[in-house]
């Protein structure tokens, strides 16, 4: 183990496992077998590393996701009294929250690493699809106290926009980015992710579901590995799909879970 900072694990946009949420799931709980991130948490302790839960806006805008994250990183490490830095190991949106409250509160002092898997750094297509059809009812679902509205923020075209305004930040703050795609073909993706995964292709190519391996990768610098997963398998769970692989259920987890293992033992301080 080459580092004594925490690894923080920061969740993508609509966690379904809030639906769980204080009755069977939570964060920092011993048990994290309905965790959004499933099992990762338990398997990293176990390895020795010490490894926390974050939790920002379920739906919320980045703005405000990106604040979410720097107010529980800020609890976790006392003000970073405890911890003068961590490492981020962030799940689709997860990663463009921490990127920008990277940028947003100049934390370059305070985060050793961002390790990113399935985020949508040049954007996803399906947002922008998606928003063509739905967009009025973002501000429909907002009256009635639910905030969707950081769908907006995963197009293509606001992703672009702030890799433009943090494109020098990024390339001289010292951080280390590093990055993790996902690929699989459509008969193995999590059904519910198979229109997605056809809109995507058709724009993209190979893609996870919902992010495709080029915006995944975002630069090509910085991708250390491709998973055969999709965007639900990259945090540990299985979907019946994956019957298809002649792997089993067990067997498949725990390759995700090393997956995680493997990315813990390449952090440093």
């Amino acid at each position: 183990m080459n580092t004594s900072y925490p690894i923080v694990l920061a969740h993508g946009i609509f966690p379904f496992d809030r639906f769980f949420t204080p009755l069977l799931s939570k964060d920092n709980d011993p048990d994290d077998r309905l965790h959004y991130f499933r099992k990762i948490r338990s398997t990293l302790i176990d390895e020795g590393f010490t490894v926390f839960h974050s939790r920002v806006s379920w739906g919320g805008p980045l703005e405000r996701r990106a604040t979410d994250l720097r107010d529980q990183i800020l609890d976790l490490t006392h003000g970073f009294g405890k911890w003068p830095r961590v490492h981020i190991i962030a799940h689709s949106m997860g990663g463009l929250d921490a990127r920008w409250m990277i940028y947003k509160f100049r934390l370059e002092e305070r985060v050793a690493s961002l390790t990113t898997i399935g985020t949508p750094h040049l954007g996803s297509p399906y947002a922008h699809w998606s928003l063509e059809r739905l967009n009025r009812l973002l501000d429909l679902a907002l009256n009635f106290g639910l905030d969707l509205r950081g769908a907006r923020d995963l197009t293509p075209e606001a992703c672009a926009e702030r890799n433009r305004l943090t494109a020098d930040f990024e390339a001289a703050n010292g951080v280390c980015y590093r990055t993790v795609a996902g690929v699989q073909p459509l008969e193995r993706i999590f059904k519910p992710l198979r229109l997605s995964w056809s809109v995507i292709h058709a724009l993209e190519g190979e893609n996870d579901g919902l992010v495709s391996l080029r915006s995944a990768t975002w630069k090509e610098e910085y991708l250390i590995k491709v998973w055969d997963a999709d965007h639900l398998n990259q945090i540990g769970w299985w979907d019946a799909a994956e019957k298809s692989s002649g792997m089993s259920r067990d067997a498949f987890e725990e390759g995700i879970r090393n997956n995680y293992c493997e990315i813990a033992e390449g952090l440093s301080d």
